[in-house]
């Protein structure tokens, strides 16, 4: 966590019975839409995600903090609870929440997570840590890179959710930055991404896609980053316009 954050987070504290929960109480609707997510497992842990989103595309939630509740289980039905807290969701972050779990056993075990807000409830995720070194556990990765919202339905999510896995392992692309492109599959929202608003909603756009909802939710993703999460063939030293053609 850096410092910034960390002081926003701390200020945001301080508010949260005045702030984050007359806001939650202000949500008369599913902010789960975007599904949830766990990501960079460790020997004793993971990050656990989800992003709050309003019931209508392009309206803005309550700017202020809000409150999610968070649980992680060592069983699907949520019987056996093994961590549990809670985390404010930022309007500066987008109302996105990274949940950092720590002081867990190495795998296999596999762990259950759910979001809470008010009322509203997520779907649930599926995750793990890391094996110890010292085991001889196979462990099943899937590989994935270059995924464009316009070039076709994510299908493949689907069958790979169904999978006996451990981790997905995604090489960049996560998301294409172009603006609308005619004749395509299905379009983008916006022309090409220039600003913090134009991501933000693109990353929603992809995260509304219910087959990467299912391979998010059934494994932990460890990341990494492609040129379009920035801008295509980015390198610092000339304007994207004098790249010349694109695929």
């Amino acid at each position: 966590m850096d410092r910034r954050y960390f002081l926003h987070t701390a200020g945001s504290a301080a508010l949260i019975a005045a702030t984050g929960r007359l806001a939650a109480q202000t949500l008369a609707h599913n902010p789960f839409t975007l599904g949830v997510a766990s990501g960079s497992p460790a020997l004793d842990g993971f990050v656990l995600w989800t992003r709050l989103m309003p019931a209508v595309v392009g309206e803005p939630l309550p700017n202020a903090a809000i409150e999610v509740r968070w649980e992680l289980a060592s069983d699907e039905a949520f019987q056996r609870i093994v961590q549990s807290g809670a985390a404010l969701a930022l309007p500066d972050a987008a109302h996105s929440v990274h949940v950092e779990v720590a002081g867990l056993a190495p795998g296999p075990a596999r762990y259950w997570y759910r979001f809470r807000v008010a009322d509203a409830i997520s779907t649930v995720g599926r995750t793990r840590t890391l094996p110890a070194p010292q085991s001889t556990e196979r462990l099943r990765l899937a590989l994935a890179s270059c995924q464009n919202y316009e070039h076709g339905y994510f299908g493949a999510y689907r069958h790979l959710a169904q999978e006996d896995l451990d981790c997905v392992l995604l090489v960049g692309g996560y998301m294409h930055e172009y603006g609308v492109s005619p004749n395509r599959v299905r379009q983008h929202n916006s022309r090409t991404c220039t600003t913090l608003d134009a991501y933000r909603a693109r990353y929603a756009l992809y995260k509304s896609d219910p087959d990467l909802q299912l391979a998010h939710a059934a494994f932990p993703w460890v990341m990494t980053w492609d040129d379009h999460e920035v801008a295509n063939d980015y390198a610092n030293d000339r304007a994207e316009a004098d790249r010349g053609a694109t695929f």
